[in-house]
Protein backbone atom coordinates (compact mmCIF):
# COMPACT_ATOMS: atom_id res chain seq x y z
CA UNK A 1 0.00 0.00 0.00
CA UNK A 2 3.11 2.29 0.40
CA UNK A 3 3.85 2.10 -3.44
CA UNK A 4 0.18 2.95 -3.73
CA UNK A 5 0.14 5.99 -1.82
CA UNK A 6 3.57 6.95 -3.14
CA UNK A 7 2.70 7.37 -6.34
CA UNK A 8 -0.72 9.38 -5.45
CA UNK A 9 1.31 11.78 -3.90
CA UNK A 10 3.54 12.27 -6.92
CA UNK A 11 0.53 12.17 -9.31
CA UNK A 12 -1.33 14.74 -7.23
CA UNK A 13 1.90 17.10 -6.71
CA UNK A 14 1.87 17.07 -10.40
CA UNK A 15 -1.10 17.50 -11.23
CA UNK A 16 -1.16 20.92 -8.46
CA UNK A 17 2.28 21.68 -10.13
CA UNK A 18 0.37 21.85 -14.03
CA UNK A 19 -2.11 23.74 -12.50
CA UNK A 20 0.46 26.24 -11.81
CA UNK A 21 3.12 26.29 -14.32
CA UNK A 22 2.02 27.58 -17.90
CA UNK A 23 4.11 24.59 -19.35
CA UNK A 24 1.59 21.58 -18.42
CA UNK A 25 2.60 19.19 -20.83
CA UNK A 26 6.47 19.06 -19.94
CA UNK A 27 4.59 17.69 -16.01
CA UNK A 28 2.09 14.96 -18.12
CA UNK A 29 4.97 13.83 -20.51
CA UNK A 30 7.13 13.63 -16.98
CA UNK A 31 4.34 11.79 -15.17
CA UNK A 32 3.89 9.10 -18.21
CA UNK A 33 7.86 8.46 -18.06
CA UNK A 34 7.24 7.86 -14.35
CA UNK A 35 4.20 5.53 -14.32
CA UNK A 36 4.94 3.91 -17.57
CA UNK A 37 8.67 2.57 -16.45
CA UNK A 38 7.64 1.02 -13.18
CA UNK A 39 4.89 -0.84 -15.23
CA UNK A 40 7.12 -2.14 -18.00
CA UNK A 41 9.53 -3.03 -15.80
CA UNK A 42 6.64 -5.03 -13.68
CA UNK A 43 5.74 -6.40 -16.92
CA UNK A 44 9.34 -8.03 -16.72
CA UNK A 45 9.35 -9.04 -13.44
CA UNK A 46 5.76 -11.10 -13.55
CA UNK A 47 6.75 -12.67 -16.77
CA UNK A 48 3.79 -10.75 -18.82
CA UNK A 49 5.97 -10.89 -21.95
CA UNK A 50 6.87 -14.27 -22.32
CA UNK A 51 5.18 -17.64 -22.92
CA UNK A 52 4.61 -20.16 -20.03
CA UNK A 53 7.20 -22.69 -20.06
CA UNK A 54 9.83 -19.59 -20.42
CA UNK A 55 8.00 -17.96 -17.17
CA UNK A 56 8.77 -21.22 -15.27
CA UNK A 57 12.22 -21.62 -16.30
CA UNK A 58 13.11 -17.82 -14.74
CA UNK A 59 11.51 -18.95 -11.55
CA UNK A 60 13.81 -21.51 -8.95
CA UNK A 61 12.11 -21.49 -6.15
CA UNK A 62 8.94 -19.97 -4.36
CA UNK A 63 10.92 -17.94 -2.39
CA UNK A 64 12.22 -15.77 -5.77
CA UNK A 65 9.09 -16.16 -7.02
CA UNK A 66 7.25 -14.47 -4.34
CA UNK A 67 9.82 -11.67 -4.07
CA UNK A 68 9.65 -10.97 -8.01
CA UNK A 69 5.80 -11.06 -7.59
CA UNK A 70 6.19 -8.32 -4.96
CA UNK A 71 8.52 -6.26 -6.55
CA UNK A 72 6.18 -6.39 -9.40
CA UNK A 73 2.90 -5.48 -7.45
CA UNK A 74 4.90 -2.47 -5.93
CA UNK A 75 5.97 -1.30 -8.95
CA UNK A 76 2.78 -1.82 -10.82
CA UNK A 77 1.18 0.34 -8.48
CA UNK A 78 3.14 3.26 -8.18
CA UNK A 79 2.64 2.96 -11.89
CA UNK A 80 -0.79 3.39 -12.05
CA UNK A 81 -1.49 6.68 -10.43
CA UNK A 82 0.94 8.68 -11.92
CA UNK A 83 -0.21 7.49 -15.46
CA UNK A 84 -3.54 8.39 -14.22
CA UNK A 85 -2.54 12.05 -13.09
CA UNK A 86 -1.04 12.34 -16.70
CA UNK A 87 -4.47 11.69 -18.09
CA UNK A 88 -6.30 14.02 -15.67
CA UNK A 89 -3.74 16.72 -16.64
CA UNK A 90 -4.42 15.97 -20.98
CA UNK A 91 -7.99 16.60 -19.75
CA UNK A 92 -7.81 20.00 -17.49
CA UNK A 93 -5.84 21.88 -20.23
CA UNK A 94 -8.19 21.11 -22.87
Amino acid sequence: MRSLMLGLVVGVIGIILSLFLNNSEMIMYALLIIGFIPIIISGFLSGAYVSGDRVRGNYSDSKDFNERSGWSTKLFFFGIPCVLAAVVIIYITK
